[in-house]
């Protein structure tokens, strides 16, 4: 495909399969609600403008409640059991969301203003507060007829929203840091992003199959989709298309993001080229032809095909985990479609 020229795929059947009985819950958890705060939440989950308007469109992929629903259904488990977890999941994400946008200070998320950059900081951290509230709520509606099978879910919650709370610390800790190994960011992508997702698949299989080591096998897939799924987000901070992720080219490079093509470029490079981002990253404020610059080294890096590469690994390693567990071939297919998705995705 041409350089500038970017189609949007299709969204994998896994991600579009529960969209419906998924915004059903999660409407439900939130639109009974009256008071403008609500609205706000409504507007962080892409159903209304920032009037309250209604939109027919919605943002983000869904991939963490969807995996649990699929992971639950391809084991033969009640995807009813599953919903409260998958909906909790998701109002999870979205409150580290209002977080980060906070602490990063994005001013665009999906092509619009994020919720702080409409309504303020005070009121965005009210509505995060009150997102992380209706996901506690959210799990106590699980079906009470196998308690340890409850326990077992709430604790994978509360511990991911441990890790991911911590993998935020770090990641804010490593801004201005010239010292950052690759394996210190590895720890801390497997927390900040890597938490949910794991959880998402690992619920989902207690769910389907009543635990053991099955659930277990899935626990280990999820850390590797976790990892697939941040890397390639980098990528697409780094080199992803405006018209397709809704941020300018190089966004994480304006913010001085240390980064996983930033790392490497770092740990590879000359003293030289080391010195030079550390140089640029100190800057008061990156322009254009700064972000060209450190382009021009992660390239002699070759830093994005190193950061690809990684990416294609776990998605081997996934692929090979997916042939050794109870998924029926269409299954498989399914979950492979998704994993070349992952691999791939533009936005």
């Amino acid at each position: 495909m041409p350089d500038g020229v970017h189609l949007k795929p299709e969204l994998p059947l896994v991600l579009s399969r529960y969209k419906d009985v998924l915004d059903l819950a999660l409407k439900d958890a939130i639109s009974d609600r009256s008071i403008f705060l609500y609205d706000m939440l409504r507007y962080c989950m892409g159903w209304s403008d920032a009037n309250g308007v209604p939109l027919e469109t919605k943002k983000g992929k869904g991939i963490r409640p969807s995996l649990c629903l699929f992971t639950c259904d391809a084991l033969g488990g009640d995807i009813e059991k599953a919903i409260p977890a998958a909906v909790s999941l998701e109002l999870m994400h979205n409150f580290s969301l209002i977080h980060d946008e906070i602490q990063d200070s994005d001013e665009i998320r999906h092509h619009r203003p994020t919720l702080w950059n409409v309504w303020g900081i005070p009121k965005a951290l009210v509505a995060g507060n009150v997102m992380r509230v209706l996901a506690d709520k959210s799990m106590s509606t699980m079906p009470s007829d196998d308690p340890k099978l409850l326990s077992a879910s709430s604790s994978i919650v509360s511990e991911a929203c441990m890790e991911m709370i911590e993998g935020q610390y770090m990641d804010i800790s490593f801004e201005g840091g010239n010292s950052i190994s690759v394996d210190q960011y590895m720890k801390m992508i497997s927390h900040k992003t890597g938490a949910l997702l794991r959880s998402s698949v690992h619920i989902g299989a207690i769910i389907g199959s009543r635990g053991g080591r099955v659930a277990d096998t899935f626990r280990e897939i999820g850390v590797k989709l976790g990892f697939m799924f941040q890397i390639r987000d980098d990528i697409l901070g780094t080199w992803g298309d405006t018209a397709s992720t809704g941020k300018p080219v190089g966004s994480d490079i304006r913010r001085k993001k240390n980064t996983l093509p930033i790392i490497h470029a770092r740990e590879s490079q000359t003293q030289t080229y080391q010195e030079e981002i550390s140089e640029l990253y100190s800057m008061e404020s990156i322009q254009d032809h700064h972000v060209d610059r450190v382009l021009d080294i992660l390239d002699a890096a070759k830093a994005r095909y190193y950061c690809q590469g990684l990416v294609e690994n776990y998605a081997l390693d996934v692929s090979k985990d997916i042939q050794n567990i109870g998924f029926s071939k269409n299954s498989r297919e399914e979950f492979q479609e998704l994993v070349s998705f992952l691999v791939d995705r533009s936005f």
